[in-house]
């Protein structure tokens, strides 16, 4: 049975109390793969997590409920565990009882996720990476590198004083970085979003960062953007939804 065992995670990669909490749930995850490369991050490196673990001497299963910029109002979950027990504990002891959270879990856990909780906006992710050998950058149009402060740079096309197609990180761990892009209506289908998202890609691998492109199936748009600069699909896939635990 889960106990009530909480850890709160800090966004610093070399902290000695990430070393000593990420022990606890190592044999779970793999952060050095792309299968794993999100929950890695929001589990061990992201500011405002809390880690909820099940096990007494061994954690055979841990909740993280993550803060993000993307949804202030709306919590993200990633999970693991060894079985759909310990997730289903894990998820009636620790999420507040109709409160709406994102979710993102292996694909494996989707039927978990529908018997245990309502859900709502449905559908899995393909995750694709590129590295130096396959990469084939986008030149044709100029792309303004915007500078942040101690933050990854953001990098923008510009129509006079606006900005109609931009790409930076969503997130970044040690190992990868997600590519986010955005192109305004109006401006889509000229190659912009593949001339953003190539300046951003080449930023990320000269830093020796594995850049990953989580796009939704179905979205033949925006896999065809990455799949130009020579991203391949990984073969992995994740479900996302909305949900809530209890009724409606």
């Amino acid at each position: 049975m889960c106990g009530p065992s909480s850890l709160l995670l800090k966004n610093d990669y070399n902290m000695t109390v990430n070393g000593k909490q990420r022990r606890f749930i190592a044999h779970l995850l793999s952060p050095t793969s792309p299968k794993d490369a999100l929950t890695a991050y929001y589990t061990l490196y992201h500011k405002r997590t809390r880690l909820f673990t099940c096990g007494q001497e061994v954690v055979v299963g841990f909740l993280a409920v993550c803060q993000t910029a993307h949804d202030l109002f709306t919590p993200l979950v990633v999970m693991r565990a060894d079985s759909d027990d310990v997730l289903s504990a894990l998820l009636s002891n620790h999420l507040d009882e109709g409160r709406e959270y994102l979710f993102a879990a292996k694909e494996q856990r989707a039927s978990l996720l529908r018997r245990c909780l309502v859900t709502w906006d449905e559908h899995y992710n393909l995750i694709y990476t590129v590295d130096e050998e396959s990469f084939h950058p986008d030149f044709r149009h100029p792309v303004e590198k915007v500078a942040r402060g101690d933050r990854f740079p953001r990098f923008e096309i510009r129509d006079g004083e606006s900005v109609i197609a931009a790409a930076d990180t969503n997130w970044r761990s040690p190992y990868f970085a997600e590519v986010g892009v955005c192109t305004q209506e109006g401006f889509r289908g000229h190659g912009l979003a593949r001339a953003v998202v190539s300046a951003c890609t080449a930023e990320l691998l000269q830093e020796g960062i594995k850049p990953l492109y989580i796009v939704a199936e179905g979205n033949t748009a925006s896999i065809r953007v990455c799949e130009a600069l020579g991203y391949r699909f990984t073969g992995y896939r994740e479900f996302s939804c909305r949900g809530r635990l209890g009724g409606l």
